[in-house]
């Protein structure tokens, strides 16, 4: 294999951050109750505040009262407000039983609207797409019939929404959520401050999953703004603003940057969540692949191994935020030359998400195209076409011929036509990607050897 050739990189590959849970809830009906009513206050105070084990204490002390008075309807949102503090703190098991009983004590519409937005996201995290999206549906039916299609909480659910349809590969149903949230918080007369944060700081996501790095800089940089005047600077939600717009830097190459605020926000989800917390995972992955960037691989593979490690104790080794983990490791045994163990690892992630989110989902179509790069390599050559025409397939239909992800790999087809000595083909497919860059406003010399990280620089 050619010095070249080994030297050439491909995308890695960030983790999707979980979704946060609703802090939007219809208040609890204590009656006279006066210390039950401090036990809530407490709590509420406390979770405010990110003092979320805490906060847990105070609301199951609030429910064990409340199920001794023997009052369902308060029992009813008791326990969905003990259910959220354990979804924030990853205790996802115990959280989904909570709703789940709340829901058998038959609460009021509202509540019930907030419970299945919930346990929307719930299924999300653990990947059921599909269930996610049918409950968030329901959700969106009901907080528009009780409340109107403006308030807050639509938004809200419009937010969990996108966030879904996003995951199956939805972009526009994902982005006319985004949008009708924004519009109704902008429009409040009372802004929600928080509320547009969390909308723009996902409306980001998208943005960079589309390639559009210009407005999704401008999206998160509102966002980190927005809650930092809300929460204070070292709430969690800061750390995920921090996390999006670092991988904006990673991209653009400003690596000092991007790692400067990446770094500040591991250190934040750690002390407000502890280490073991799935959202520290998903911080660790993300340095992890700027330390990829930067070739620093032994600390990346650290900080990979962390979080797979992570996810694995929180999920199984079958969740599909195991498969991004899973690839930016397979890039590393790629960079020292274990083939055979990137290729593993390649297979077990593509496995994952071909079962999480469908066969013709753009992130599958990311881990084919590394996948045909290791078959490159090992001079596989039919099965790394067959990878790439898979890959290219997929990009077509779901994101458009003028995306980058799409470019670059056509420009990896277009090197194994060449290697294959079908020379007049792989012009053909230059072309093409040639085309889908200045669609991007960028230039392209066929002479010039592919460089994956610099593909990426917006």
């Amino acid at each position: 294999m050619a010095q070249q050739e080994r030297k050439r990189k491909w995308p890695v590959r960030l983790v999707l951050g979980i979704v946060a849970c609703s802090a939007s809830m219809p208040q609890a009906c204590v009656g006279q109750d006066a210390e039950l009513t401090q036990l809530l206050a407490n709590g509420q105070q406390l979770q405010e505040q990110g003092r979320y084990e805490e906060a847990e204490s105070s609301f199951q002390s609030a429910l064990d009262r409340a199920r001794a008075s023997s009052e369902p309807l308060a029992t009813a949102q008791i326990m969905y407000q003990l259910a959220m503090v354990k979804q924030i703190r990853g205790d996802f098991s115990s959280s989904e039983a909570l709703y789940q009983k709340a829901m058998d004590l038959h609460p009021s519409p509202r509540l019930a609207a907030a419970i299945l937005l919930n346990n929307a996201r719930l299924d999300g995290i653990e990947g059921k797409f599909e269930e996610a999206a049918v409950l968030a549906s329901r959700s969106l039916e009901l907080h528009r019939a009780q409340l109107g299609p403006n308030h807050a909480s639509v938004a809200d659910t419009l937010d969990a929404v996108g966030w879904i349809q996003l995951r199956l590969g939805h972009y526009q149903e994902s982005k006319s959520a985004y949008v009708q949230s924004l519009a109704i918080r902008e429009q409040a007369k009372t802004p929600d401050q928080l509320g547009m944060a969390a909308t723009l700081n996902d409306l980001g996501f998208l943005q960079y999953s589309l390639g559009h790095y210009v407005e999704a800089e401008v999206s998160y940089g509102r966002a980190m703004a927005l809650r930092r005047a809300g929460l204070g600077a070292n709430d969690p939600d800061v750390a995920d603003s921090m996390l999006r717009l670092g991988e904006l830097y990673r991209v653009e190459h400003q690596f000092s940057k991007a790692e400067q605020l990446m770094q500040r926000a591991v250190a934040m989800l750690q002390a407000a969540l502890g280490a073991e917390h799935p959202r520290v995972a998903n911080a660790s992955n993300n340095l992890g692949v700027l330390y990829c960037d930067e070739g620093r691989l032994e600390e990346a593979k650290a900080l990979l191994s962390r979080a797979l490690d992570i996810y694995e104790k929180a999920f199984g080794k079958d969740h599909y935020q195991l498969a991004g983990v899973l690839s930016n490791l397979a890039l590393i045994e790629s960079e020292q030359h274990a083939y055979q163990k990137a290729r593993n690892a390649y297979m077990r992630a593509l496995a994952i998400e071909e079962k999480a989110v469908g066969p013709e989902h753009p992130e599958v179509a990311a881990m084919l195209n590394n996948l045909g790069q290791i078959y490159r390599f090992e001079q596989r050559y039919p099965d790394a076409e067959k990878a790439y025409l898979r890959a290219i397939g997929i990009w077509e239909q779901s994101v458009g011929e003028a995306h980058p992800d799409l470019a670059r790999c056509l420009l990896n087809y277009a090197a194994l036509l060449r290697k294959v000595h079908r020379k007049k083909e792989a012009g053909e497919v230059e072309a093409r990607a040639k085309r889908a860059l200045a669609a991007q406003g960028r230039n392209y010399s066929a002479a010039t050897p592919v460089d994956w990280h610099e593909l990426q620089r917006r």
